[in-house]
């Protein structure tokens, strides 16, 4: 009985064994496919984000990246979760956010080279490239771009070494360097003809026509962008990017064709590029095209013809671009003026005028001493009244601190020692708030009187110098004509460097842009800027201050830096304004006695503290300085 048991147990086990053995062989294989199912699903969503990315929907994006990341921390995926940061960084970078891009691709390159993946990581290194080329850290570019080059040099990666080559000539190209520019142009070009890559060529043929345009070699720029235009007919492609490279190398060739004089033919190759623009709605672009096709027109005499596409730009390029819309009315000006309608041409010159805006410099103020004595003088004063107001507040300090000796020393009259240093304390702070009123009115009082003298200047002076020009005009005395014409101009400038007019016209942030533009065109200092728009977010007094501490802020840069590129950022963080002032020249020792004797230095930094906001110098010598505010809103 015991054995026909044990038979019976036996047969039983066998029996579930058997039932059960294809489940527990299956459980690897089970695992393994819900893995590859996550990793499948990863790479689906990178994919998708890529494309929203190509196509400017960056939050779509976004999703799809972090959604991708997710699932690859998820199963954890070391190749996948470092793709994904490198994802998030380009992410980052085309929003602008560069210590987000940085911090990402840094990421992603060391889970790349932990891995031995060398091919994505010369790839961070090449994006590293381009995120710092976008900031003008120019040397930190060339320095990734070159790891990047030596790396695809070495794994014999021939399209990703002609694109490293192109990067680094570009940002030589920038930085003046036409040598170095044109020999890594040169290199590119080589490795694209040995391939075939015609993609490539075409991106080559357009640097290279570029840089000839640059150093005035119009004969061999024209023999570049024609090349790309053949290597571009032969592709027979309507790719977005192939078109959009097309209108360049058209419109290049046409305003090359327009500087030689050769006008008819520049007419033809403008009017292609101005038909792809268009159909690409790239208004800011089509604008330029439009302003070019009218300079061609005027130097034709074709008056009518001219006015009608200057017209058309001046539309095109409002709130897209300043510069192409203020060249517009110049334009517009020139035209009707040739046309006979005078008043149209006043109209359209005073728009261009206002939209100009140039800066007061100091050779110009040389030309009118009597305005610069009054404002040495006021200057003057102002540095007595500080000094005074030092001498005051040092004195209160020294009686608070004798006070403090004195009755510290007397133990009866301990408690009355004390109400007394409260209540000297108590005039100290009083003293320091009456200073800060005292400054405020001081400058309040200043900028009235610039307006003032700005009014008077414009409405006297300025009247009397358009009377004498129409009277030198109507007696046909050209050279008078033109120096009551300079004249004016130079009043002109004057006047709206005392008051900047366009802070109510154009707003807080234009205005800003438009001052940085002009210094640009008046100055071999390479300038980097990023505005967003702030118009909304002080009064009419904060606005004036901030305006004037970066007009101060930039051109103590052009007077005392001696620097060779300038960095200004406006951004909006949450509830605060950020200001970015940042510059490579000698920069100066920010010691406390420095910070305090500095005229200009203090005026910036009570601009400063009226807006309740936080400001911040670090310079170093040989190195530059840097400027940051940060005002609350």
């Amino acid at each position: 009985m015991k054995d026909l048991f044990l038979l019976s147990y036996g047969i039983t086990n066998l029996f579930l064994f058997l039932l059960i053995q294809p489940c527990f062989a299956n459980t690897p294989h089970f695992f393994q496919r819900e893995q590859q199912k996550e990793t499948t699903a990863t790479k689906a969503y990178y994919d998708a984000g890529i494309l929203l990315l190509k196509k400017n929907e960056n939050d779509s994006a976004y999703t799809k990246f972090k959604k991708g990341h997710e699932l690859a921390t998820k199963v954890d995926a070391p190749y996948l979760i470092a793709l994904g940061n490198y994802h998030l960084g380009a992410y980052y970078y085309q929003t602008k956010d560069i210590p987000q891009a940085i911090s990402f691709i840094n990421d992603a390159l060391v889970g790349f080279e932990n891995q031995n993946r060398k091919t994505d990581a010369a790839k961070c290194y090449y994006k590293l490239g381009h995120i710092y080329k976008s900031i003008s850290d120019f040397e930190k570019a060339l320095f990734h771009y070159f790891i990047a080059l030596r790396t695809n040099e070495a794994m014999q990666n021939k399209t990703a070494t002609s694109e490293s080559f192109t990067s680094i000539g570009s940002v030589y190209l920038l930085t003046g360097d036409y040598s170095e520019a044109e020999s890594n142009f040169n290199q590119s070009l080589k490795i694209q003809e040995e391939n075939n890559d015609i993609i490539g060529l075409i991106g080559s043929y357009r640097s290279l026509g570029a840089l000839n345009q640059k150093r005035g070699d119009r004969e061999k720029a024209l023999r570049y962008f024609n090349a790309g235009l053949l290597k571009i007919d032969s592709l027979s492609s309507n790719d977005v990017y192939i078109l959009g490279t097309k209108a360049i190398l058209l419109g290049n060739t046409g305003s090359t064709l327009n500087a030689q004089g050769k006008h008819e033919e520049s007419l033809e190759f403008l009017f292609k590029a101005l038909a792809i623009k268009k159909e690409l709605k790239r208004n800011g672009s089509t604008a330029h095209t439009c302003n070019d096709i009218a300079e061609t027109y005027i130097k034709m005499n074709n008056y009518p013809q001219a006015r009608a596409f200057a017209l058309e730009g001046a539309l095109l390029a409002k709130n897209v671009s300043v510069n192409k819309e203020r060249w517009s009315y110049h334009l517009l000006s020139k035209c009707d003026y040739a046309l006979q309608n005078y008043k149209s041409s006043a109209d359209n010159f005073k728009i261009y005028d206002q939209l100009k805006d140039s800066v007061f410099t100091i050779q110009k103020a040389a030309r009118f001493n009597e305005l610069q004595i009054q404002y040495d003088t006021e200057k003057r004063d102002y540095q007595i009244k500080e000094q005074a107001r030092d001498i005051v507040f040092l004195d209160t300090q020294n009686k608070l601190k004798n006070q403090l000796l004195w009755f510290g020393g007397i133990g009866l009259l301990g408690i009355f020692g004390f109400v007394l240093v409260f209540k000297s304390r108590q005039k100290a702070r009083k003293d320091i708030k009456l200073q800060e009123h005292f400054t405020e009115a001081l400058i309040e009082a200043q900028e009235n009187e610039r307006t003032r003298v700005s009014k008077d200047l414009h409405d006297s002076v300025g009247q009397q110098l358009t009377f004498i020009k129409k009277k030198a005009q109507n007696l046909e005395q050209p050279e008078l004509s033109a120096l009551a014409n300079a004249a004016l101009e130079e009043v002109r400038s004057i006047s709206r460097d005392l008051y900047p007019a366009t802070l109510k016209q154009l707003g807080l942030t234009a205005s800003i842009e438009q001052l940085l533009f002009d210094l640009d065109g008046e100055s071999d200092l390479f300038f980097s800027v990023e505005l967003e728009n702030i118009n909304t977010n002080f009064n009419e007094a904060d606005t004036l201050n901030l305006y004037r501490f970066i007009q101060e802020s930039v051109t103590n840069v052009l007077k005392h830096a001696d620097a060779k590129t300038l960095i200004v950022n406006i951004f909006k963080r949450k509830n605060v304004v950020e200001v970015l002032i940042k510059d490579n020249g000698c920069g100066f020792h920010t010691n406390k006695g420095i910070l305090q004797n500095s005229l200009g230095l203090k005026t910036m930094a009570e601009r400063i503290r009226i807006l309740k906001g936080k400001l911040s110098i670090q310079s170093t010598r040989e190195l530059g300085t840097t400027i940051l505010v940060k005002i609350p809103i």
